[in-house]
């Protein structure tokens, strides 16, 4: 319960904190065969449509998809429609992730990859912010080619993940994941990569449900019950990119998780997880340098 309230009033405050954008104008819409798609929870649309304006403001051009509870009221569609003009509501429990389990976003990564048979798709999350140029982006959309957040580290062989695992060990399962990689047929001609799948790409026709599916199976033929845990979603996500046609990982700090500590710079897109988002105010001011560049 405290929680709750808790999550409710920082909400609440970040809200306050950036009600500028709310006397902004709506973004100037141009369809394309691009979708940017997120899932939108209840709290989350005024911090959603900072996140999706500043990208536009990058882009330029896209379908925008909200995953969203069925019950999202209307005042809050149509603030989210007020600002980003044509919105398309998908609502999540009308989302069937084939094999893949419900729960734990996997229905937003099932459907990112089923809408990418025809067309391109950016997944982003209402905490991930552009705070500058985000070329490397905009040639992956022109290219067509995947691209994550990541920690840094290259795209690898499957295979080697369980080495990897040793120099930072725990039992979280994308941690679990990571050690018991070599387990995985055909280890060693598959592709993994450690990142995040708040800010990620899919090509068209780069990646199919199919194989989704397939991988969620095995992983829940080793893994148990603990594929069921919070984090299996991101995991599916990094691994769809790694596997995509010539797909790219982000360079981080540019595009960066942010964990605490002195912000990146230079700095294109920083992901604000959990309390973090609400940590000193500092997400709340960037968007408030960003908010005043919408017009």
């Amino acid at each position: 319960m405290f929680f709750r309230l808790r999550r409710r009033l920082n909400y609440s405050k970040f809200d306050s904190q950036t009600r500028g954008v709310l006397e902004t104008p709506p973004i100037a819409y141009q369809d394309a065969p691009l979708a940017i798609v997120s899932m939108v929870s209840n709290l989350d649309p005024q911090m959603y449509i900072i996140a999706v304006k500043a990208l536009y403001r990058r882009l330029g051009r896209g379908k925008i998809v909200a995953i969203v509870d069925a019950d999202m009221p209307e005042s809050k569609r149509a603030l989210i429609r007020k600002h980003l003009v044509k919105v398309e509501f998908v609502h999540l429990e009308d989302i069937n992730p084939g094999k893949c389990q419900r729960g734990g976003t996997w229905e937003r990564v099932w459907y990112c990859v089923n809408r990418s048979a025809k067309e391109y798709v950016i997944q982003i999350d209402a905490d991930t912010f552009c705070t500058g140029g985000i070329d490397e982006v905009l040639e992956c959309v022109e290219a067509n080619r995947a691209f994550t957040l990541s920690e840094g580290l290259p795209i690898r062989p499957l295979g080697e993940w369980a080495e990897i695992y040793k120099q930072k060990p725990g039992n979280h399962i994308v941690q679990t994941f990571e050690e018991r990689a070599g387990e995985y047929p055909d280890r060693e001609r598959l592709l993994y990569v450690r990142g995040s799948s708040g800010f990620a790409g899919f090509a068209k026709g780069g990646y199919d449900t199919a194989r989704l599916e397939e991988f969620h199976e095995i992983m829940q033929g080793i893994h148990g019950e603990r594929w069921k845990e919070w984090g299996t979603e991101q995991i599916a996500s990094n691994y769809v990119a790694a596997n995509s046609p010539d797909s790219l990982a982000l360079p981080n700090p540019k595009y960066s998780t942010y964990m605490g500590g002195p912000l990146p710079e230079p700095s294109s897109l920083i992901h604000f997880i959990g309390t973090y988002r609400f940590k000193d105010g500092i997400f709340s001011g960037l968007c408030n340098r960003e908010i005043s560049q919408f017009s």
